[in-house]
């Protein structure tokens, strides 16, 4: 028991979350894994809308499943009297509420941080908006496509037509470790302090912090003096090309080039001064990767991967997921679980990819049934009056 409490850091703590679809669903998830109990507040009929979306069996869908694992699931009609006193219960009862509704809804519930913080001043309280709770765009609602297009995702891709998304639900995401790391970094606060935390976010803000690191960086430096490099996204050009497939390489160093060059059969470019040197090839990235990219292929993709490996130059097949899922690398990290759901059948889930001392997290519980555990969790608080 003790090695398994070892293994499950947030064993003992209470969630409550009052969302839909993925930000606030997927950073509560991760708290799961890691023992907390999490209860997810969904509303009667048809419950999270993500229980729908996608490949799915009876109420629950592989995103629903993916981001919803190991919860348990209340019904509650916040439209009702009855329904809104039994969810403040269920916060007041809590070491965390999360929630991802727009501004003013949770204020109008009494639901809010301030009202609940002021009963229970230890309540530590997240709240994610899409735009922010000030300017004009705040009370709008905010979906993945609409957030890549406003943080700038869009425009670093590097598509001919000036604007292509991600392909993946990438701002919900990222929103969502933004907000798992902001409410454990209060968790410890309160070790130290005993008090809670409000923790507002927005999606927009998140995306922009994470895109502008690398993605900002020519914007970066203002001073009229400053080198300006090509932008971080000509380094994503296209993989070196094979007769059955492709190779993604990140060649840094001029040793690094020298191999790249020879296994595409262009050594007539390790003369040319522009290519040679980090502060020059810098300065030509787009073009040079478009060169070696579009260099007719000359050996299929194990030969192309030995000889780039064999040079020390970071390289890795391109792989769909499903020939992701086999790969013998990812079966050796063991990234994938199998379980059987009693709705689902046998599951193929992503394991946690944390390892505590040395030891893998243990498998999470399946995800739970619209209001499957609603009669549970209400006993549970009418024994508590």
């Amino acid at each position: 028991m003790a090695e398994t409490t070892a293994l499950q850091p947030l064993a003992g703590i209470k969630v409550v979350e009052f969302s839909t679809m993925i930000t606030a669903s997927l950073a509560t998830m991760m708290f799961a894994q890691q023992g907390a109990d999490v209860i997810k507040v969904e509303p009667p009929g048809i419950g999270d809308p993500m229980r729908w979306l996608g490949s799915r069996k009876d109420s629950i869908s592989g995103l629903f499943h993916n981001c919803n694992r190991a919860k348990r699931s209340i019904t509650l009609d916040l439209k009702s009297e009855e329904g809104v006193a039994a969810a403040r219960k269920l916060c007041l009862d809590a070491d965390i509420v999360i929630h991802n509704y727009r501004p003013g809804v949770m204020q109008r519930l009494g639901l809010d941080s301030r009202n609940l913080r002021a009963e229970k001043p230890a309540l530590i309280y997240c709240s994610i908006t899409g735009f922010g709770r000030d300017g004009p765009m705040a009370d709008r609602p905010a979906y993945d496509h609409v957030m890549q297009a406003m943080a700038g995702f869009m425009g670093t891709q590097g598509h001919p037509d000036g604007f292509a998304y991600v392909k993946t639900l990438l701002c919900d995401k990222l929103t969502a470790y933004t907000a798992a790391q902001a409410i454990t970094a209060a968790l410890f606060a309160r070790e130290r302090t005993g008090e809670g935390q409000h923790i507002d976010l927005s999606m927009l803000a998140s995306c922009l912090a994470f895109l502008w690191p690398d993605g900002g960086m020519h914007l970066t430096l203002q001073d009229d003096n400053a080198i300006h490099a090509a932008p971080f996204a000509d380094y994503y050009q296209m993989p070196l090309r094979t007769t059955d497939g492709a190779i993604a390489y990140a060649a840094m160093s001029d040793a690094h080039w020298q191999v790249v060059f020879e296994m595409v059969g262009r050594e007539d470019l390790k003369s040319e001064e522009k290519y040679q040197g980090l502060e020059n090839r810098s300065m030509h990235m787009a073009e040079l990767a478009q060169i070696v990219s579009s260099a007719p292929p000359l050996r299929n993709s194990e030969a192309m991967l030995a000889g780039l490996t064999k040079g020390d130059v970071p390289a890795a097949p391109c792989l769909t997921l499903a020939e992701a899922k086999n790969h013998a690398q990812i079966l050796a990290i063991e990234a994938f679980e199998e379980q059987d759901h009693p709705q689902l059948g046998t599951i193929h889930s992503v394991a946690s990819p944390l390892h505590i001392n040395g030891q893998k997290l243990p498998s999470t519980k399946p995800s739970p049934a619209l209001g499957e555990h609603t009669e549970q969790i209400m006993q549970a608080l009418e024994m508590k009056d």
